[in-house]
C-alpha cells in the first residue's frame, strides 16, 4: 500500500471512530487497531494524537462540504432543503463527533478552532454563491455584501446550536427541523437584502 493510500485508510478509520465517540475518549492504540496497523506506524504518519484529529478534521470539511453543496438544477428551495438533508444524515451518523466539536468549539486548541472556522467560512460562501444568490434581486453582489455574509455566517451558528439541542432531545421530527432551518436562512437572506439596499429581494423563492 502506497504512503498515501495508507494515509488516507488512517483517515478513513478516524471518521469512522470519532463518529460513534468524542475523540478525545480514542486513543491511539483503538485507532491502530481499527486500521490494522501497529501504533508506531500510525506515528510515522501523525507523530502525535492531535495531528491525528486536525487532519481527520479537515477530511470531515472536506466531506461535509461536498455533501452539502447546493444543487444548481433544483429549485432554490428544494435546493435548501436537499442540502439540509445531507447535512442532518452527516450529523446523524457522526452525532458524538458532532457534540464534542461544538459543544467545545475546539476548545483550546487553536489549530482545531481554526479547522472548524474554515469549514464554516467555505460553507458561507457554498451558500452565498449557490442559494442566497438565486433569492436577491442583485445576485451578482452576495459576495461583495458584508451584510449579506454576516446574515448567513449568523444561520450557520444557528444550525450548530438547533442540531447539538436535536440531537440530544429529539423533541422535533425531521420533517420540522429541516422547515425550521430552511424557513431561518431565507428569513436571514431576506433581511440582507431590506438591509443592504444593493442587494435588493427576489419575487419570492420557488
Amino acid at each position: 500500500m502506497s504512503t498515501e493510500d495508507r494515509r488516507e485508510q488512517l483517515l478513513d478509520a478516524g471518521v469512522e471512530l470519532f463518529g460513534r465517540r468524542p475523540y478525545d475518549e480514542v486513543s491511539i492504540d483503538e485507532i491502530a487497531r481499527a486500521a490494522g496497523i501497529s501504533r508506531g506506524l500510525l506515528y510515522h504518519y501523525f507523530p502525535t494524537k492531535r495531528d491525528f484529529v486536525v487532519a481527520v478534521l479537515r477530511r470531515a470539511v472536506d466531506v461535509v462540504t461536498a455533501l452539502t453543496a447546493p444543487d444548481p438544477e433544483l429549485p432554490p428551495v428544494e435546493r435548501i432543503d436537499a442540502a439540509l438533508d445531507a447535512f442532518l444524515d452527516y450529523a446523524e451518523n457522526h452525532a458524538a463527533a458532532y457534540a464534542t466539536l461544538f459543544t467545545t468549539r475546539g476548545g483550546g486548541d487553536p489549530e482545531i478552532r481554526a479547522v472548524m472556522d474554515e469549514g464554516r467560512e467555505r460553507r458561507v460562501d457554498i451558500l452565498l454563491d449557490g442559494i442566497a444568490g438565486q433569492l436577491l434581486a442583485d445576485g451578482s453582489a452576495a459576495r461583495e455584501s458584508p451584510v449579506l455574509r454576516s446574515a448567513v455566517r449568523g444561520w450557520i451558528s444557528f444550525v450548530e446550536g438547533v442540531l447539538l439541542r436535536w440531537l440530544a432531545e429529539r423533541d422535533l421530527d425531521r420533517d420540522q427541523l429541516r422547515v425550521l432551518l430552511r424557513e431561518a436562512l431565507i428569513g436571514a437572506i431576506a433581511a440582507a437584502g431590506r438591509v443592504d439596499p444593493r442587494l435588493g429581494l427576489a419575487a419570492g423563492p420557488g
